[in-house]
C-alpha cells in the first residue's frame, strides 16, 4: 500500500533514486517470500528471501543512503 500511495503521490513508479529502489527491491522479495510461502509451507528458498527483504529494509531506511549521497 505505501508503494502505491507514493506512486499515486510522486506520479512516477517509486524506483527514480536509490530509497526507492531499496523499497522496491524489499517489498518485491516479501511478496515473494509470501508467495512461495502460501504454495509450499517447507520452501527453503524462504531462508533467502526473507533475510533480504529485512536488511534492504532496513539499509533504505537508515541514514546511510544520505551519507552516501552526499
Amino acid at each position: 500500500g505505501l508503494l502505491v500511495t507514493r506512486w499515486v503521490y510522486s506520479g512516477h513508479f517509486p524506483l527514480s533514486d536509490l530509497y526507492e529502489s531499496f523499497m522496491f527491491l524489499s517489498w518485491s522479495s516479501s511478496i515473494i517470500h509470501m508467495i512461495l510461502d502460501f504454495r509450499n509451507h517447507q520452501n527453503h528458498l524462504s531462508a533467502i528471501t526473507a533475510p533480504s527483504a529485512i536488511f534492504t529494509q532496513g539499509f533504505a531506511t537508515s541514514g546511510l543512503l544520505t551519507e552516501m549521497h552526499q
